[in-house]
């Protein structure tokens, strides 16, 4: 209780800021908005990191709003369709203008060229910097723990193996 009441508030405002912020990624990627996705929140400079969290697959890494768009667009729209995603467990620790943080996340798509019905889970790491005011993802970083087909489940194929036909 030795911060001022004002620093506390300010506190308690950018994580619920950042927490919209994670809820927001989710909406706009589900909706296939991705230019407005990666125009308004992410930095110019932002980073992107999908890989499964063992490491076996091949990183999809993008740097830069033009790769991360190309990624939303060329990769995302390609293997999931009807997309419903969500985050939870929000973790976020703020210092300044910066501040890092990690959540969960749980999907459900189906995939556009089978129609298969697809389930996903893993976990955001986030880097995040307030721009003009706003709070703006500079690295997302995720660590797929499954991702399959519905009908076979996660356990037995898991990861991207079952979508990419690997």
């Amino acid at each position: 209780m030795d911060q001022p009441i004002a620093e506390r508030l300010q506190r308690l405002e950018d994580r619920e800021a950042i927490r919209e912020l994670q809820a927001t990624y989710c909406f706009l990627v589900d909706d296939g908005r991705y230019e407005e996705l990666v125009e308004r929140w992410f930095t110019e400079d932002a980073r992107c990191d999908f890989r499964d969290a063992a490491g076996t697959m091949s990183p999809l890494v993008s740097s830069g709003r033009a790769e991360i768009l190309t990624f939303f667009t060329g990769v995302v729209a390609v293997l999931l369709a009807d997309m419903c995603h969500t985050v939870h467990n929000q973790r976020i620790v703020i210092d300044g203008d910066r501040a890092h943080g990690e959540c969960y996340f749980e999907l459900t798509a189906s995939h556009p060229a089978t129609g298969d019905a697809v389930v996903g889970g893993g976990r955001y790491v986030d880097h995040y910097r307030r721009v003009d005011g706003r709070w703006c993802f500079c690295e997302r970083a995720a660590q797929i723990f499954h991702m399959a087909p519905l009908a076979e489940g996660w356990v037995k194929r898991p990861l991207l193996r079952a979508l990419t036909g690997d």
